[in-house]
């Protein structure tokens, strides 16, 4: 029988090779721990108060060539980037120091437009980052994908009736993703490496309605802009 089948509304999340990853990470590792935010204690990195890494001149480097990476993420989506301001208002340093490390559990930032994670230090070992979809709009039928049920329908997974994806993490590299999208961290295995990734999010302006109220621009003034 012939048929085709429509791949519709794709979501994009990008991953790029971070240019001045091996110079950055020789020169900042150790100080980056700095801002770990303590999953042990704080259940978000706000509670912690480690949110401005991109406040310390030391990563200038990094967030100077995160904003390639936007660009990039924008050309996919056919967007002229040029007419947009990036602003990260918020970056913090997420680790995993030994096998105990809790997984960081599914949330969303809603108080942002883009999110980012860069891979400073892990390796094949380290938890994946996954991307997870509240309702699947192929399950036409309740429990059709359902597989903890004892008369299961689903036979395997494939890209069409999954509700997760996870990323493999490497070294060097950063996601780029809607900060609407549900995500988290999933342990595989035993970790065997350090971990530790650069997280932050992002607001983007349209630069001819950048003109806002006095009380908008002096909440901001806080943060650098990455052009």
């Amino acid at each position: 029988m012939n048929y085709k089948i429509h791949e519709l509304f794709p979501l994009v999340v990008y991953q790029g090779d971070v240019k001045c990853h091996q110079e950055f990470k020789e020169k900042n590792l150790e100080s980056l721990k700095e801002y770990w935010f303590n999953g042990y204690i704080n259940e978000s990195p706000e509670y912690s108060g480690r949110i401005f890494a991109h406040h310390n001149l030391e990563y200038k480097v990094f967030f100077e060539e995160l904003r390639t990476h936007i660009d990039n993420y924008f050309d996919t989506l056919l967007i002229d980037y040029s007419k947009l301001d990036y602003h990260v208002i918020k970056s913090w340093v997420g680790c995993h120091f030994d096998d105990e490390t809790p997984s960081v559990k599914p949330h969303t930032h809603n108080e942002s437009n883009l999110s980012f994670v860069y891979y400073t230090n892990t390796d094949e070992t380290s938890d994946k980052f996954c991307v997870a979809q509240q309702q699947n709009k192929n399950e036409s039928v309740g429990d059709l994908f359902q597989t903890a049920i004892q008369r299961n329908l689903i036979t395997g997974y494939n890209k069409y009736n999954c509700n997760v994806y996870t990323i493999t993490p490497k070294e060097g590299s950063m996601v780029i993703f809607p900060s609407n999208i549900g995500h988290f961290t999933q342990k595989f295995t035993k970790r065997e490496c350090e971990r530790v990734v650069i997280a932050g999010d992002i607001s983007n302006f349209e630069e001819r309605i950048c003109r806002l109220p006095s009380g908008f621009h002096s909440s901001i003034a806080m943060v650098r802009s990455l052009k």
